[in-house]
């Protein structure tokens, strides 16, 4: 059986880069981000400045105003500026590492062993610099998310507006259009020139045309505040509502215009099957982790409970980043779980620096 074609759209969105990876014609993921936002999974040769043996802790200058945390109890394969195994750790030690978490409030950096493959230029060019320096600045989000897209290994077309973007993929710089293919009927024009077949999976396209943006072909300012709003409309006129706090998240689930049919059992069923498809597809689409606990409408009959349980577990497992099933709880709540990946879609574009 063929695999469905995904498509992955990078285009300037606000005051930064929007990266939405579509599948099935729905959006899956997004991603936001502004210049020079995060370090995570930069590789720095940094100095440390200062050991706590008490917590078994080093601290690192790596060039920035706060300094990075590394835990030595986790740092056992740690190198040296010369790619030896760095036996003993003390102040003035210069060392490679990978930031693993981006400073914020009164914390710094998080940071942890670099890995890297034996012939890598990086580690190469390394003995010859001084501390602090980054050998490699941290991967921008839709370059994360294309990895992400690939790794999937469905087909892929890249649509982007940024000259930079289509240049550090193709190698090339776009093309301008002959202004005689211009003025020709579009079914005459041919192929667009900035359109390339990078590999098997992956094809690329430059998008060009000022007189209608890629946010506005793809609807993607409506997009991204749906993504943002509390309560989703499921089809049958249900909805849910998802609000997020320190601790978890807490999804609400209500039958509110559907009324159909006099079965009330069976409008709940729908009800909550709806609903758990769709919380599954936001949890993706805003990246939102940790603790989540859901209140589904409740049963009368226990085996559309059961029923309801088998669902989330196998819209869980279908999760790549690893959300797990938990449990139903006392108070009739589910509980999910989701591991952290970089930040929500609301942290990305309302508090960027957390």
């Amino acid at each position: 059986m063929e695999k469905s074609s995904d498509k992955l759209v990078v285009c300037r969105f606000r005051d930064g880069v929007l990266s939405t990876w579509f599948q099935n014609g729905r959006a899956a993921e997004l991603e936001f981000s502004r210049a020079h936002e995060t370090e995570v999974g930069a590789i720095y040769l940094a100095r440390v400045s200062h050991v706590q043996k008490n917590i078994n802790a080093a601290f690192l200058d790596i060039g920035k105003e706060v300094n990075a945390y590394l835990n030595l109890e986790k740092a056992k394969k740690i190198r040296l500026a010369n790619g030896e195994p760095a036996e003993r750790i003390t102040e003035g030690t210069e060392l490679l590492v990978e930031i693993k978490k981006d400073a914020h409030a009164k914390k710094g950096y998080t940071a942890a062993a670099a890995r890297f493959r034996k012939d890598d230029p990086v580690l190469s060019r390394a003995a010859f610099l001084q501390a602090p320096r980054c050998l490699k600045p941290a991967p921008k989000a839709w370059e994360q998310l294309l990895a992400a897209c690939l790794r999937s290994g469905n087909p892929l077309e890249l649509i982007t507006d940024l000259p930079e973007v289509y240049e550090q993929l193709s190698g090339s710089s776009p093309e301008e259009m002959p202004e005689y293919r211009k003025k020709l009927p579009e079914r005459f024009q041919g192929e667009e020139p900035n359109t390339k077949q990078l590999n098997e999976q992956l094809k690329l396209r430059y998008y060009a045309d000022a007189k209608l943006s890629l946010p506005v072909v793809y609807g993607l300012e409506t997009l991204v505040q749906s993504a943002l709003a509390r309560r989703v409309w499921l089809p049958s006129g249900g909805n849910i509502v998802i609000e997020r706090t320190e601790a978890l998240t807490v999804i609400d689930v209500n039958s509110g215009k559907d009324i159909r049919g006099k079965d009330k059992e069976a409008t709940l069923r729908r009800t909550n099957q709806e609903a758990a498809e769709e919380l599954m597809h936001q949890l993706r689409l805003r990246n939102l982790s940790g603790i989540i606990l859901v209140d589904f409408i409740d049963f009368e009959e226990q085996e559309n409970l059961d029923e309801l349980v088998e669902t989330l577990e196998a819209l869980a497992a279908r999760d790549s980043v690893g959300t797990r099933f938990v449990d139903i709880t006392g108070l009739h709540l589910a509980e999910l779980v989701r591991p952290r990946r970089g930040k929500s879609l609301q942290e990305q574009f309302f508090s960027p620096n957390s």
